[in-house]
């Protein structure tokens, strides 16, 4: 028993993998997999070990009667499945005792690897001729009608056959851990979802198709966006004529400022509470952030038609302040152009602020305590210590929070809209509208304008970095 506890003990991670995997396999045979459905409507769940315990359905719908018979698959099946995965299940946990031997570890991942392989084979097999056609004939019915489908444990089942066989065949090959592979996905995803999409956008931007065939290099997307086109439109109270999208431009910029104005206002003070209270405790704050980060868990849609519904004529504030005596009738919130401006505003900002608490929490839990007890010692008072001591020191996490929030801010599109109903045009209405656009044209427009809001957006990133690293986090004592 000590030298099997031993051997245990120096085991690979891979094959307790495999082994996990195995079990999976074997209790899965006892998990619902199978979803029968009938006339549209799931009629009831089956494991390979149920379906063989009843096999036989019986049902009426309105076409007439169903009479279904899956004794003699089921036996198949579950005999099938039985032995595979008892062998692999046998063969697994049978490990420790020929660990030493490399030919025997060796020919014992490949036996499991095709023990796994084929026990994901007949779950396939059962899965699609569970309802044969002959079924579907004698009862009057179509594919559409009558079939099975996979449940989530079956997903799950596939996943772990998968990730079973991968450490299988990493044991058979006896292969190394090297854990810059974890990088590769990540690294293909950057390629495949930013790198590849930005120089389509590059492209587009200056290239069309030619009516020959193949592409001619054009600049007619800028053209629209700098044409000569002039709209009035008003900024707080005022009425201003401008350029039409840079008037667009300057609003979304009045959005985003604003917003990021607001969280730094509210994150700041909210992170360092919640930082000051973790130190006091010795804790590391994660109950008390929470608080801030579960809203982020809800719809963001979601969240902005509540505030909608707050704030309508029949809302919540509404109701109150009639009730209270405050006012006679409603007040059109989100019709008047200054109020709905300041709440579209209150509303990103409470949006966005979990990406500026994060951040600054993160920097501010980390402060040793210590700078500011010198910074008493040295005669300075509370104000002086965070002016001169915290806040130069939390700089690199009120950068970040910056960056978090005014980037994604300038181009978001969704709050505006559903608040202002569509009668507030931003950068991000202006780019979808584009894309979305039959024309040629216009399609170009929309990669011009997305191309000058990434230089926008990597000129403001290279000045809150080079403010950074001045910053240093040092202290300006």
């Amino acid at each position: 028993m000590t030298e099997l506890k031993a051997r245990i003990k120096v085991m690979p991670v891979h094959a307790f993998v495999m082994i996990f995997a195995a079990v999976y396999s074997f209790v899965s045979i006892f998990i619902p997999m199978f979803e029968l459905f009938v006339q549209y409507k799931p009629f009831r769940t089956y494991s390979i070990f149920s379906l063989l315990l009843d096999p036989k359905v019986s049902t009426t719908i309105r076409s007439g009667a169903v009479n279904l018979d899956f004794q003699r698959f089921a036996a198949w099946a579950f005999v099938i499945t039985i032995v595979l995965a008892v062998a692999s299940l046998t063969l697994s946990l049978s490990y420790p005792f020929y660990y030493n031997s490399k030919n025997k570890r060796k020919i014992g991942y490949l036996i499991v690897l095709v023990l796994f392989v084929g026990r994901g084979i007949a779950h396939v097999i059962t899965l699609s001729n569970m309802v044969s056609e002959q079924m579907i004939n004698d009862n009057g019915l179509t594919p559409q009608r009558l079939y099975v489908a996979q449940s989530f444990a079956g997903n799950l089942m596939i996943i772990v056959l998968f990730i079973g066989v991968a450490a299988c065949l990493y044991g058979a090959l006896n292969l190394k851990m090297n854990y810059k592979i974890f990088a590769y996905p990540y690294l293909a995803w950057i390629v495949i979802f930013t790198i590849l999409p930005l120089i389509l956008i590059l492209f587009r931007a200056f290239f069309k198709k030619a009516a020959g065939g193949g592409y001619e290099f054009t600049t007619a997307g800028f053209g629209v966006l700098f044409q000569n086109k002039t709209v009035t439109t008003r900024f707080y109270g005022c009425d201003v004529t401008l350029q039409e999208y840079f008037s667009i431009f300057l609003r979304s910029l009045d959005y985003a400022l604003w917003t990021t104005i607001g969280c730094l206002l509210l994150g700041y003070p909210v992170s360092y509470i919640l930082a000051q209270r973790a130190k006091a405790k010795r804790q590391n704050g994660s109950r008390l952030l929470m608080l801030f980060v579960l809203p982020m868990w809800m719809n963001t849609m979601l969240r902005t038609y509540a505030w909608r519904a707050f704030f309508s004529e029949t809302g919540v504030l509404n109701t109150v302040l009639q009730q209270w005596g405050a006012i006679d009738a409603p007040i059109l919130f989100l019709k008047n152009e200054v109020l709905a401006d300041i709440i579209t505003k209150l509303v990103m900002t409470n949006d966005f602020l979990p990406f500026m608490i994060l951040p600054l929490f993160s920097v501010l839990i980390k402060l040793d305590p210590s700078l500011s007890e010198a910074s008493y010692d040295l005669g300075a008072t509370r104000v002086q210590t965070f002016f001169r001591v915290t806040f130069p020191l939390s700089l690199p996490g009120v950068i970040s929070g910056i960056q978090m929030v005014f980037m994604p801010s300038l181009t978001f599109y969704m709050i505006p809209d559903i608040l202002n109903e569509g009668s507030k045009t931003t950068i991000g209405n202006t780019v979808q509208n584009f894309i979305l656009n039959e024309s040629t044209t216009y399609n170009q427009a929309g990669n011009v304008l997305s191309l000058l809001l990434l230089i926008f957006v990597l000129i403001t990133m290279g000045i809150l970095r080079g403010q950074d690293k001045e910053a240093g986090g040092g202290m300006a004592l």
